[in-house]
């Protein structure tokens, strides 16, 4: 299977923060044969093992993709949500869901108030979730019920992958589909590392990264490195300087990055080890990006918090439109990050 194949069959597979099994089972299917073993946690992360010794490496790649989850349906069948992690209020409006309950899937579509009946004011501004249901055609509570439909349930946007031209593809949770595609191809391609590998696929990064959090502390890696998608804003309506990478310019190694003002709440890389994947893309010839995000985080800091400290980094793939279920990569970033970090595998773990 292509690496472009691999990442629509990641990407359209349902899984939200906390319900991340259909991933889970496409992740075992792929990755069969390749590995020592697998195994999945109580929180339900999964785990390949590749190599052995007494030092590792951790290599993180989320599972979980945004979405929505029943909070309330009311006497005339239509459904209230929450969101789980963070979905801009923007984007919801007139998107195809998905109802993912004990009896199988609802399919339904996110409706407010008609434009025409709205008051002049309301006009003016953004329609925020909370103004928002789901039409699954339900006639009543009951007629729901009769669905299957129940608070709890989660509910994914339904988008199919495209291909744009230059290379580019569209679809939905490439945060953090991607990453997952860019791990299962790089314990394809690596045979015999000199150290133990460890493949994390985690749950609920989107909600708190928690699924990193009880990974790192179990596998007490000696170096970690998160794979994640990050912000391009190579487009219309943003400023270079607020997100200066680029999509097809490579995959990004991260510096440092947190909370907007401050970067606290996030990670600063470990030098030894963003020299390190650096060293690893120019011997690859892979071009690469380095970034200062404010505004996000990934995995890393969970790892680089656990027990003593763990010296982490991050490899991302520029991505357009984060967070807005019609996100934007290239293909050649996809494998250039494989590239590079199959190349830093192979040269072995940094002295940290």
């Amino acid at each position: 299977m292509s690496l472009k194949d691999l990442l629509r069959l990641l990407s359209e597979a349902p899984g939200v923060s906390g319900f991340e099994h259909s991933v889970q089972n496409v992740i075992k299917q792929e990755l069969e044969g390749h590995v020592s073993s697998i195994t999945s946690d109580s929180m339900g992360n999964l785990v390949a093992i590749k190599g052995e010794g007494d030092r590792s490496l951790m290599l993180a790649a989320h599972m979980d993709e945004l979405g929505l989850i029943v909070k309330h349906v009311d006497d005339k069948g239509f459904i209230r949500f929450a969101k789980l992690g963070g979905v801009p209020d923007h984007v919801l409006l007139g998107k195809r869901v998905q109802i993912h309950t004990r009896q199988g899937v609802v399919e339904g579509v996110v409706g407010c108030k008609a434009i025409h009946v709205m008051k002049e004011e309301e006009r003016k501004q953004l329609v925020t979730y909370d103004k928002m249901f789901i039409d699954v055609g339900a006639r009543s509570l009951e007629d729901a019920k009769s669905m299957g439909i129940r608070v709890g349930d989660p509910i994914t946007v339904k988008t199919e992958v495209f291909e744009l031209k230059g290379g580019l593809v569209c679809g939905k949770a490439f945060d953090d589909r991607a990453g997952c595609a860019v791990l299962i191809e790089l314990l394809r391609r690596v045979e015999n590392p000199q150290f133990k590998l460890c493949a994390a696929f985690t749950v609920q990064e989107e909600v708190g990264l928690k699924g990193a959090t009880v990974s790192a502390f179990a596998l007490n890696p000696t170096v970690g490195v998160a794979i994640d998608t990050t912000i391009a804003a190579d487009h219309p309506g943003a400023q270079e300087q607020e997100a200066p990478v680029k999509v097809g310019a490579g995959p990004v190694i991260l510096v440092a990055d947190g909370r907007r003002d401050s970067l606290s709440g996030g990670l600063i890389a470990n030098a030894k080890v963003r020299e390190w994947l650096m060293e690893a893309a120019e011997r690859a010839k892979v071009p690469y990006q380095l970034e200062v995000l404010e505004g996000g985080t990934t995995d890393a800091t969970a790892i680089h918090l656990t027990q003593r400290g763990v010296p982490a980094g991050v490899v991302s793939i520029p991505s357009r439109y984060t967070h807005s279920f019609a996100e934007v990569i290239s293909l050649d970033d996809l494998e250039n990050c494989v590239r590079l970090l199959v190349e830093a595998v192979k040269t072995g773990l940094p002295e940290v």
